[in-house]
């Protein structure tokens, strides 16, 4: 039983020492760079929450201001032959433009897409749920795209 304990540790300790780091682990989505982001469009509230989560403005005097436009759209996929929809796809396009601070000017402008599906469920309440869950989804995986675009303009830019 010693053994075991000692052996543990030691592997721990070497572990440890070698730069070791889960894979799966605890990390924040959370992206801070030098912008203040501005969401200009009245979304719900699922997707208002992604937002949140994502994007945090830093406590620093920004450069920059990334305003961010947020459009939903909720399309059938597939039809079941009484006409109700058995499925839908959520398509949550988001445009965004970063502005200079000091020289109140257009820098750059882009848009992304987020892409998630939900099937309707027995009653409206899980439906709602599931298609909550989606919304997030599609949301976040469209704002994960827009530090992307702009470290990709800013290392163009400087060529």
């Amino acid at each position: 039983m010693i053994k075991k304990i000692y052996f543990y540790i030691a592997i721990m300790f070497i572990l440890n020492q070698c730069g070791f780091t889960p894979i799966y682990s605890e990390k924040s989505n959370v992206i801070e760079s030098n912008y203040i982001t501005i969401l200009t469009s009245n979304n719900s509230l699922a997707v208002k929450e992604a937002f949140k989560a994502i994007f945090r403005n830093s406590t620093d005097q920004p450069n920059y201001q990334l305003r961010i436009d947020i459009i939903e759209q909720d399309l059938p996929i597939v039809t079941n032959s009484d006409g109700t929809i058995a499925k839908y796809r959520i398509d949550i396009t988001t445009n965004f433009i970063l502005f200079d601070i000091a020289n109140n000017k257009e820098i750059f402008s882009d848009y992304s897409k987020g892409f998630a599906q939900y099937e309707t469920q027995t009653n409206n309440y899980d439906t709602e749920q599931k298609r909550n869950e989606a919304k997030k989804i599609a949301t976040s995986k469209s704002l994960q795209l827009i530090p992307i675009k702009i470290q990709n303009f800013q290392s163009r830019k400087g060529e």
